[in-house]
């Protein structure tokens, strides 16, 4: 029998912007056992929602596009509510639901593992800069980042935050979403990822997602880890990019840029990663908690 999950704490602060409606959390009906991928833009929502629709799902073999079974759940994007409600209640099983809020912007629920996963700011902003050349059609505050290198970072690095209109990607904005998801110690319910660790070894990210969420299965984990290969992501695009099929992509299997880290390598000049290093040390003063936000460890916690 599905249990509907209690809240235990309720979200703190409220963020909307962009696309993001913080009335349409209301769309889900929490049920002990649902997961809560809980990111920041381009830090490997999408990769992380497949392992995880797969897992719980028994396998690859995927009733419907990822982005259909795990929607982004407080995101207006132009389906009427009543439609996702609908759509998420069907789900027998275990629901996967992805969120960019921080992790004080939603309650914390009972039997709701979230998964955060954070990646290098640097190599953010880079793959930010691609996201949006393969956008058909560029939202005003997005064309930043189809300036040189030099115009976009320096809005990238001096930009603010504002809570009522968190769709204006700033480095101060994912330094946010950091802190308050990771930083606070408010969320016991959270595991934590990084990207690095998971490029270098995906198998390895999979077992770990696996553990988190109660899965104990190497047969499973290993079908997983191959069919959530970049390569295989990117030649299934249609199955795993957002809104694939709409043209909202110049190229659907451009949604998935390299899968690489250190991208800013040879890209920036002295005096850049200076500032970005100043900003940085304001952000995030705490040493060891920028050292994990930037490079992860060894692992893939």
């Amino acid at each position: 029998m599905l249990t509907e999950a209690k809240v235990l704490a309720p979200g703190l602060r409220t963020y909307r912007g962009g696309v993001t409606t913080p009335e349409r959390w209301n769309t889900w009906q929490p049920r002990q056992g649902d997961i809560v991928v809980c990111t920041p833009p381009k830090c490997g929502t999408t990769w992380t929602q497949s392992m995880l629709c797969m897992l719980v799902n028994g396998g690859p073999d995927l009733s419907a596009p990822v982005p259909v079974i795990s929607p982004w759940v407080d995101a207006d994007l132009g389906v009427p509510a009543d439609e996702v409600t609908a759509a998420i209640a069907a789900q027998t099983g275990r629901r996967v639901l992805k969120t960019h809020t921080p992790g004080d912007g939603f309650p914390i629920w009972e039997g709701i593992p979230v998964i955060a996963v954070y990646r290098h700011p640097l190599d953010i902003f880079f793959s930010l800069r691609k996201h949006v050349a393969n956008t058909a059609n560029v939202h005003e505050i997005d064309r930043i980042y189809l300036a040189p290198v030099p115009e976009s970072f320096r809005a990238f690095v001096e930009g603010g935050v504002d809570r009522e209109d968190f769709g204006h990607d700033t480095l101060a904005k994912f330094c946010l979403h950091y802190t308050e998801t990771v930083c606070s110690g408010r969320r016991t319910d959270m595991v934590l990822f990084h990207y690095a660790g998971m490029v270098r070894d995906g198998r390895a990210a999979v077992e770990r997602l696996a553990q988190a969420i109660g899965i104990d299965d190497p047969a499973l984990v290993d079908r997983v880890a191959a069919a959530t290969s970049f390569g295989a992501m990117k030649a299934n695009a249609d199955r795993f990019a957002p809104v694939a099929g709409t043209g909202f992509w110049r190229s659907d299997a451009g949604f998935f840029d390299s899968a690489s880290s250190q991208k800013w390598k040879g890209q920036l000049t002295e005096d850049e990663l200076a500032a970005y290093d100043a900003r940085m040390d304001e952000l995030v003063p705490d040493p060891e908690a920028r050292a994990w936000f930037e490079g992860g460890n060894l692992a893939t916690s």
